[in-house]
């Protein structure tokens, strides 16, 4: 049994695939499968790109097309862990990139920290676009830069298990239970807050990025895209509604009050923001 599963979902996305395979290949850590799932594309261009790579690598490869999608990615997360058991996981998708000592810091934290249920790493933003049939970095940011802790509160309102920045344990995600497979999207910031309630999650800044969140116009993505307003609202609602049930006042109250601060304030500032900035255009043209 391999040490690392690493799960990749991807669909029609060639280019994104050959570098997240490269991403993963040039790891320093050795002892992991790298489980790719063809989420409903095209079969025959996907098993040309894992034909094509050397044969090293490809053995590391276990390649499963699905003929139908699923719903979302925390279909291909649930089958994808049941389906290759090993001690850790990681969701590194097609899009995203890895710096290539990701797995072995991740790796040795966990195997020093048994209490974590995660560990999560210093990430970077990448905005990206196509040019003329490239793919081309235009900006490079910290993602997330002043968390220096996972914070289980935080975690009520922000999601800050970024997948592609985590390592999962496999016995905490058997203890919390899966992801849920209903939520199309902020399935990730749900499992979080479940696996929060029961472990602590490390965090890792050596000083540099480990993990790359990659990010481009949304018409660039074969996924389908939903509305995170709404599924948000929906975990929201469940989490109160199990407060109620049980007559307390609990993760879905807080929850809520959060979401409801952060509403406010965002409300406030998009009325009180336009006012100086009106004031000061208004300046430059006497």
């Amino acid at each position: 049994m391999p040490k690392v599963a690493v799960i990749t979902r991807t669909k029609d996305r060639p280019d994104f695939l050959k570098r997240a395979i490269r991403s993963v290949a040039a790891q320093t850590y050795s002892d992991y499968v790298h489980v790719i799932i063809n989420d409903g594309g095209d079969n025959t261009k996907v098993q040309q790109i894992v034909d094509s790579v050397d044969e090293k690598v490809a053995a590391n490869i276990k390649l499963f097309h699905r003929e139908k999608p699923s719903n979302g990615p925390d279909t291909i997360f649930n089958e994808s862990i049941d389906r290759v058991p090993a001690e850790f996981f990681a969701l590194h998708d097609d899009d995203d990139t890895w710096h290539e000592g990701f797995l072995e810091t991740t790796v040795s934290h966990m195997e020093k920290h048994t209490q974590h249920g995660a560990v999560v790493v210093r990430a970077d933003k990448i905005i990206e676009k196509r040019l003329d049939g490239d793919i081309r970095q235009v900006k490079q940011t910290g993602w997330m830069p002043e968390m220096k802790v996972i914070s289980f509160y935080r975690q009520c309102i922000d999601n800050q298990l970024t997948p592609i920045a985590t390592l999962f344990r496999n016995s905490a995600y058997v203890k919390v239970g899966k992801f849920d497979d209903s939520l199309p999207v902020v399935g990730d910031w749900e499992f979080g807050i479940r696996l929060l309630s029961k472990y602590d999650v490390g965090f890792i800044n050596p000083g540099y990025a480990l993990a790359f969140y990659h990010h481009r116009d949304a018409a660039d993505n074969s996924f389908a895209v939903h509305d995170h307003r709404e599924y948000i609202t929906l975990v929201l609602n469940k989490y109160l509604r199990h407060d109620i049930e049980h007559g307390q006042l609990g993760l879905g109250y807080i929850m809520n009050s959060l979401r409801y601060d952060q509403d406010m304030r965002s409300a406030t500032l998009r009325r009180l923001v336009p006012k100086p900035v009106t004031k000061l255009m208004r300046r430059k043209t006497r």
